[in-house]
C-alpha cells in the first residue's frame, strides 16, 4: 500500500513545510536612556529548540505571570545588563534588577535543561542562551553582534534577529569604558 503512495511524495514535499507550524516571532521595544531606541524583532527555532524557544517566547508575552521567587515572568521592564562592544549585549536578569546574576524559566523551576547545540553561533544577530552548566537555562540571553564558535558548545542558539539589528548595534556603540547606558526593554511580546 506504501509502495502505491510513493509516486505522490514528489508532489508531497513541497507543501509539507505549509502544513508545518511556523517559528514564532517575537519583539522588543528598545529604549536607551529613557529615549525610544527602536524594535528589534527575532524569530525563535522551535523547529529545533522548541522548550527554549517556548520559554522566551513566553517571557516576552509574560503570559506565564509570576515565577517560583515571586517575581513577574516578563522581560518588560528589564534592562540589557552587560555590553560587549562588537560581540554581543546581554539581558534576561529579570529576578535580580538587572545585575546579571539570576534569572528564572516559565517550566515552574528557576532552570531547566540545556536542550542542545544543533544551530551555531555563526553571524551578528544569533540569540542565545546564557547557561553556567547542564540545567542552568533560564531567562539570561545574548545578542550577538559576530559569530562566535567558542560559544557553540556551551550556550544553546534558539534564534536570531531579523529585524532591527541597528537597535542592538547602537547600543553597543553608546557604552564607554566608565558607563553602560541603561537600555531597556520597554515593551514587548510576540508577532506571529
Amino acid at each position: 500500500m506504501l509502495a502505491d503512495l510513493c509516486h505522490l511524495r514528489p508532489l508531497m514535499d513541497p507543501l509539507f513545510h505549509l502544513l508545518a507550524p511556523a517559528n514564532p516571532k517575537v519583539f522588543f521595544y528598545m529604549t536607551v536612556d529613557a529615549k525610544p531606541a527602536g524594535m528589534i524583532v527575532m524569530e525563535l527555532f522551535a523547529d529545533t529548540t522548541p522548550r527554549t524557544a517556548e520559554n522566551f517566547r513566553a517571557l516576552c508575552t509574560g503570559e506565564k505571570c509570576t515565577g517560583k521567587l515571586g517575581k513577574p515572568l516578563h522581560y518588560k521592564g528589564s534592562i540589557i545588563h552587560h555590553v560587549d562592544p562588537g560581540y554581543m549585549i546581554a539581558g534576561g536578569d529579570i529576578i535580580d534588577g538587572g545585575k546579571g546574576n539570576r534569572g528564572e524559566c516559565i517550566y515552574g523551576s528557576r532552570f531547566f535543561e540545556v536542550e542542545n547545540f544543533i544551530k551555531k553561533h555563526t553571524g551578528p544577530g544569533i540569540l542565545s542562551k546564557w547557561n553556567r552548566g547542564r540545567n542552568s537555562t533560564g531567562s539570561q540571553f545574548m545578542i550577538h553582534a559576530k559569530a562566535n564558535s567558542d560559544l557553540d558548545d556551551e550556550c544553546v542558539v534558539f534564534g536570531q534577529v531579523v529585524q532591527g539589528m541597528y537597535v542592538v548595534t547602537s547600543i553597543m556603540a553608546l557604552t564607554t569604558n566608565t558607563s553602560i547606558p541603561v537600555a531597556v526593554i520597554s515593551n514587548c511580546g510576540q508577532i506571529s
